[in-house]
């Protein structure tokens, strides 16, 4: 009688099978770094979110006070450096943001937050914050 080709497709083989491999189980080599993992706590992810809160703030804040200022110049070369800095403005809380967390990242931890913390006073929108926006 033949055999059902359904219970052969459900069988490991035999020995005498040419498609059967015996292979020991053999446990993947452990790779020892000189650095270990370490997680950020719950705490300094807050405190991280707060300060991109912030300088996500600063980003709106400088958008705001460049929309109401127009260009003291009209000359194409002035003008370009004008705008140029208007575009530097925008971006450097973000920049800054991003360069601390980036730059500080096997510093110690309280050098991190008094960066960040300098940012907040550094790139400020002072148009926006001082009333220059009407």
């Amino acid at each position: 009688m033949a055999a059902d080709p359904d219970e052969e497709a459900l069988s490991w083989g035999t020995e005498r099978d040419t498609t059967h491999v015996e292979s020991a189980d053999v446990a993947a080599p452990v790779v020892e770094t000189a650095e270990e993992i370490t997680q950020t706590s719950s705490v300094l992810l807050v405190v991280y979110g707060i300060f991109a809160g912030a300088y996500v703030l600063y980003l709106v804040g400088w958008i705001v006070a460049i929309s109401h200022i127009t260009a003291p110049v009209t000359d194409i070369l002035p003008l370009f450096m004008y705008r140029l800095g208007e575009g530097l403005a925008i971006a450097a809380p973000a920049l800054w943001f991003a360069g601390v967390l980036v730059l500080t990242r096997g510093g110690h931890l309280r050098s991190r937050i008094l960066w960040l913390l300098l940012g907040l006073v550094l790139v400020a929108p002072w148009p926006f914050i001082l009333g220059g926006v009407s």
